[in-house]
């Protein structure tokens, strides 16, 4: 029994010890996925002509390699190139690279981008075909182990290098040479651009397009861009092309930006979009001008005067067909002529101008008068402008009658009926003095009375004398036939005078009423005993009411205002 005990003992320490290394190598056992990156770089549309800014894309193709498989999670790691940094430059090309790093980040298996790489051709780059050149570093895992427990990871860092290519190409290709407009502040006109095919292929069918960045400057029919047609484009050929263009009263005298933009098919009838182009853009300054030496004889209650002054064209354009205005409606003053033609002036040429007939109201009280003048004008192209008003101030004189009317002789009292005998009638003068500043023409002086035949001591058989031109300061005669009542004799009657008169542009003007004081001479041969008492007192009454009522003449209203 003791023997079968220890030989059941043995057998099952046997048995113990031979499966412990079994379960230890159980325990111990680990697996692994084993690989590794391969990065390789690619552009697409690196087709560009030189003095070009552009994209260019770049790609990284990475075919991850797998030495040892597991599970796909541990698989997608070893062929991961994590955190990859991009380093990028022109190398030997003559290419100038703009985006020097890009951080790429994690670049899995497949195809990733595009990288966006802004690049400059230069002007001048001969074609052909150069590279830039692409550092990539980035950290990978080799190797996973992974079992019972965490995983651990191998990781390494590695940097490679690609070259990718940047084909320079023959074709048209575009430089503004000049740009030149005529058109001024507030006005329209052109806009010049001098265009160059510094490329080495024709370009046919383009169209070349300006564009405006700002509301001071238009295109074409008032728009932000207007565009011109070129039919064949030889290499090295300069082309002027025209547009319409107009600049507003906010614009400025600089420089104004104007983007061209060139699309044209190439030589193999492709449509193409020209290298960016830029123009500027300068307007005129506006039309303006000056005026000075101004004079007036402009005279309260008066309608003879005259506005005179000089006007200067400044520039910076000539002028043509051009007027002179008075602008402004002034509340105690008005013009007979409120235009003054104007010869053509050049900039920097002047001419003097004279506004006649200017009359100022009775009542103004007054020493000067702004008036406001401006200049309508043609320009170069025929366009009609007027410019801004420019006030000056016009000097008012106080109130002097126009004429002086005096009677130069008495005449005699006479036997007067209801229809006076032609001894009855008698010649009465008048001296008419002209005060003003210019000469007076179709000089009309009119008697008139405002009472009855039988109401009045004096009556006149020609009523109107016509002197043909009366000089400033000069005094001419005129003659009446007169005849007046004999119990007038010995007194004074107070007799109206209405002149007609042309001013020298033209305008017949009408005076208000002289009061001429009329002295009537006693006749020897009239009967005075016989009247009666009454008579007389009658008469005196008649003269005293004349003499008083009577008052002094204005000048000013129109002939139409007789």
């Amino acid at each position: 029994m003791q023997y079968e005990r220890y030989v059941t003992s043995a057998v099952i320490a046997l048995l113990i010890v031979s499966a412990a290394p079994l379960t230890a190598s159980a325990l111990t056992t680990n697996s692994s996925v084993a690989g590794h990156p391969d990065l390789h770089a690619s552009v697409i549309d690196n087709e560009f002509t030189a003095g070009t800014e552009a994209t260019l894309d770049l790609y990284l193709q990475n075919d991850g390699v797998i030495t040892q498989g597991g599970p796909a999670a541990y698989q997608e790691r070893v062929k991961t190139a994590r955190s990859t940094q991009l380093s990028i430059s022109g190398g030997d090309s003559p290419i100038t690279v703009h985006t020097k790093q890009y951080p790429a980040g994690h670049v899995g298996d497949g195809t990733n981008g595009p990288y966006g790489i802004d690049i400059t051709v230069p002007e001048g780059t001969e074609p052909g075909t150069y590279h830039l050149t692409v550092h990539a570093e980035y950290t990978y895992t080799a190797q996973v182990r992974y079992g019972p427990e965490q995983p651990r990871y191998t990781d390494y860092e590695r940097d490679v290098t690609f070259d990718v290519p940047v084909v320079v190409r023959d074709r048209a290709r575009f430089a503004v040479v000049n740009a030149t407009t005529d058109a001024q502040i507030d006005q329209r006109g052109t806009y010049r651009v001098a265009i160059k095919n510094v490329g080495s292929e024709v370009a046919t069918n383009a169209d070349v397009t300006v564009s405006s960045r700002t509301q001071a400057i238009t295109f074409g029919a008032a728009g932000n861009s207007a565009s011109a047609a070129v039919d064949r484009w030889e290499p090295g050929e300069t082309k002027t092309l025209t547009y319409d263009t107009a600049v507003d009263d906010i614009a400025d005298v600089h420089n104004y930006s104007v983007p061209v933009d060139v699309t044209f098919a190439d030589a193999d009838g492709v449509t193409r979009e020209s290298n960016r182009l830029l123009a500027t853009y300068q307007p005129r300054p506006k039309q303006d001008f000056a005026i000075d030496d101004v004079t007036s004889t402009l005279r309260i209650g008066r309608g003879d005067g005259t506005l005179t002054g000089t006007i200067e064209n400044t520039g910076p354009a000539p002028i043509h067909d051009a007027t002179l205005l008075v602008q402004n409606n002034l509340s105690h003053a008005s013009f007979d002529q409120r235009t003054y033609s104007l010869p053509d002036l050049a900039a920097g040429e002047r001419a003097s101008f004279t506004f006649s007939g200017g009359a100022i109201d009775k009542t103004a009280n007054e020493s000067a008068l702004p008036v406001d003048l401006a200049v309508s004008y043609d320009n170069e192209q025929g366009d009609t402008y007027t410019s801004d008003a420019h006030r000056i101030s016009a000097s008012v004189g106080s109130y002097e009658s126009l004429l002086n009317i005096t009677a130069v002789n008495a005449i005699p009292a006479g036997t007067r009926g209801d229809t006076p005998k032609d001894s009855d009638w008698s010649e009465l003068t008048f001296q008419v003095t002209n005060n003003g500043e210019t000469t007076l023409h179709n000089v009309r002086p009119s008697i008139v009375f405002e009472s009855q035949y039988f109401e009045r001591p004096v009556e006149s058989n020609y009523r109107t004398s016509v002197i043909t031109t009366l000089e400033p300061g000069e005094s001419k005669n005129v003659t009446y036939a007169v005849s007046a009542a004999g119990v007038a004799g010995g007194t004074t009657y107070p007799l109206d005078v209405v002149v007609n008169y042309d001013q020298a542009n033209g305008v017949s003007r009408t005076t208000t009423s002289y009061t001429v004081p009329i002295r009537i001479s006693q006749s020897s041969s009239l009967p005075l005993l016989p009247i009666g008492g009454g008579a007389i007192i009658l008469i005196g009454i008649l003269l005293g009411a004349f003499i008083w009522k009577r008052r002094s003449p204005d000048e000013g209203e129109d002939a139409d205002e007789e």
